[in-house]
C-alpha cells in the first residue's frame, strides 16, 4: 500500500471516530437499533448512523417512526441533519490531510543519489589530497604515475617544467576539491530525501494521534520526531572510504558542518487534548503547520549550505579549478630533454585514462541532476514558496560540480595533445615541432572549455 493510500485509510478511520465523538459530545448515544438517540432524556427523536458506502446516505432524522426534523446541530438542520454532520467531518478531515498525500517520495531520490555518489567516487583521491592510495578510485592511480614520471631526472625543458608546475602539482588538490563539491551535492540531496522520509513518519504520527484523541475523546499528546536540521548524514551517505571524509572539510567548510551535525533530532510535543472533535482537528491542523514550518526551515538550511559551498568555490577557485593550462602557452622546445617513449605514453595512455575518469564523473553528475520531479510538492503545504523548494539552488550546485569536472577533463585532453606534439620528434626539426605547438595553441586561443567559476559567481550575484 502506497503512502497516499495509507493516509486515506487512516483519514477514514478518523472521520468515523470524529462523528462518534461529535454525537457523544452533543448528548447522542447509540440505541439497541444502532441509531443515535438523545440520552438520558429525549423526545424519542432518532438519527440513523452513517451509511455505507456513503456516510451521507445515513443521518436521517426519525420521529415516531416517520421522517422527522432536528435543528440543534451547528452544521445544518432538517430531516437530514445527521447527514450534514457526517459530510462536514468528511470534508474537513479529508481536506486537512489532502495536500500531504502527495509529498515527495523518498525512494524517488535513490537512483539520482547513486549517480551523484558514483560521480564523487570517480574523482576521489585521499583525505590528504597530495598522493594517491587505495582508498579512492583505483583508476586514478595514474595521477601518481604521471607525477612520478614528469618529475623524473630524465625530464627537462620549459615545456616539461611548465606542465609539472602548473598542471601535475595542483592536479590532486583540484581533484580533491571537485570531490568535495560533488559530495556536497550528494549530501544535500540526501538531506532532502531524509526530510521527506521524516515528514512521512510525522504525517503518520499526527494521523495516529488524531485517531487516538478522537477515540479517547480528546485526551492525547503526539511527540513529533520531526525532521531537524540535517543530522547523521555522514553515516547515511556511503563513500569510497571514511578517510576521504576526514579532509573534505578543509576544502569545503559547508560540507564539514553537515557531516559533523548532531546525531539526534529535536522533538516537538504537540498537544491533541480537547473536549470536542473540532478542538482535536484544530490541534492536528496546528501540528501539520508545525511540520510545514520545520520542513521550510530544513530546506532553508540546505539552500544556505549550498550557497556557502558555492561561495567557497568561487572565492578559492584555485582549489577547485585550473585556469587554461599554461603548458599550452609554451611552444619553445629548445633545450627539452625527455624520454620520448615515456612522454609519448603519458600523452597517449596515462592522461587519457585520467580524462576518462573525470568525464565519467561529469556525466554521472549530469544524470543525477535530472531529479527535479522528485522534489515536487503542492504549494498548499506551505513548506516553500515554489513547488520545487530549493531544487533550483541544488541544481546550480550539481551543475557547478559537473562543469568543474568537464572543464578539468578538457584541460587534461588538450594538455595530452600538446605533450604528444612535443613527443612526436621522429624526423622533425625543433622548428617544425615549435610551429605545430603554436598552431595547437592558436586553435585553442580564447576557448578554455566551460567557465564554471564565472557561471557560479553570476548565479550567486543574482541570488543574494
Amino acid at each position: 500500500m502506497g503512502f497516499a493510500e495509507q493516509v486515506d485509510e487512516m483519514v477514514e478511520r478518523i472521520i468515523d471516530e470524529a462523528i462518534e465523538f461529535f454525537m457523544a459530545s452533543r448528548g447522542w448515544r447509540r440505541n439497541v437499533h444502532g441509531n443515535y438517540e438523545q440520552w438520558p432524556a429525549g423526545d424519542g427523536t432518532q438519527i440513523t448512523p452513517p451509511g455505507s458506502p456513503s456516510r451521507t446516505s445515513g443521518g436521517q432524522v426519525i420521529g415516531g417512526g416517520f421522517p422527522g426534523y432536528y435543528g440543534g446541530f451547528e452544521y445544518g438542520a432538517g430531516r437530514n441533519a445527521g447527514s450534514l454532520v457526517y459530510g462536514h467531518f468528511e470534508t474537513t478531515i479529508r481536506e486537512l490531510f489532502r495536500p500531504w498525500r502527495t509529498i515527495p517520495d523518498p525512494a524517488a531520490f535513490d537512483d539520482y543519489l547513486d549517480q551523484v555518489r558514483d560521480a564523487a567516487w570517480s574523482v576521489s583521491l585521499t583525505s590528504a589530497a597530495d598522493r594517491v592510495s587505495s582508498v579512492g578510485n583505483a583508476a586514478l592511480d595514474t595521477v601518481g604515475y604521471l607525477q612520478e614520471k614528469i618529475g623524473g631526472e630524465n625530464m627537462r625543458g620549459a615545456t616539461i617544467f611548465a606542465f609539472d608546475q602548473n598542471f601535475c602539482t595542483p592536479l590532486p588538490t583540484v581533484l580533491h576539491g571537485q570531490y568535495a563539491v560533488a559530495l556536497l551535492a550528494g549530501v544535500t540531496l540526501l538531506g532532502e530525501k531524509e526530510i521527506w522520509a521524516k515528514a512521512r513518519e510525522d504525517v503518520h504520527a499526527i494521523a495516529e494521534k488524531m485517531l487516538e484523541a478522537m477515540k479517547d475523546r480528546g485526551s492525547a499528546v503526539a511527540d513529533l520526531g520531526t525532521i531537524t536540521a540535517l543530522f547523521a548524514l555522514a553515516a547515511a551517505f556511503p563513500t569510497p572510504a571514511q578517510p576521504i571524509l576526514a579532509g573534505v572539510g578543509a576544502a569545503l567548510p559547508a560540507l564539514e558542518t553537515l557531516l559533523n551535525a548532531g546525531d539526534e533530532p529535536n522533538k516537538q510535543p504537540v498537544e491533541f487534548a480537547g473536549g470536542t472533535p473540532e478542538k482535536v482537528i484544530a490541534s492536528a491542523s496546528e501540528a501539520l503547520k508545525t511540520l510545514a514550518r520545520t520542513i521550510r526551515g530544513c530546506e532553508d538550511d540546505i539552500k544556505g549550505k549550498i550557497k556557502d559551498g558555492m561561495e567557497t568555490v568561487t572565492r578559492r577557485s584555485g582549489s577547485f579549478a585550473m585556469p587554461k593550462p599554461k603548458l599550452l602557452e609554451v611552444v619553445d622546445v629548445s633545450g627539452i630533454k625527455v624520454d620520448l617513449e615515456v612522454l609519448h605514453f603519458l600523452a597517449t595512455d596515462t592522461l587519457p585514462q585520467i580524462e576518462k575518469q573525470i568525464n565519467a564523473g561529469a556525466d554521472l553528475v549530469y544524470w543525477g541532476s535530472m531529479c527535479g520531479a522528485a522534489w515536487y510538492r503542492s504549494s498548499e503545504l506551505g513548506v516553500s514558496d515554489t513547488t520545487d523548494g530549493p531544487f533550483p539552488a541544488w541544481q546550480e550546485l550539481a551543475a557547478l560540480a559537473g562543469n568543474l569536472m568537464s572543464d578539468l577533463a578538457w584541460e587534461v585532453k588538450e594538455s595530452a595533445a600538446h605533450l604528444q606534439i612535443a613527443a612526436d620528434r621522429h624526423g622533425r626539426t625543433e622548428a617544425e615541432i615549435t610551429e605545430s605547438l603554436r598552431r595547437h595553441a592558436r586553435k585553442l586561443e580564447g576557448f578554455a572549455g566551460h567557465d564554471p567559476i564565472g557561471t557560479a559567481s553570476r548565479w550567486l550575484d543574482e541570488h543574494p
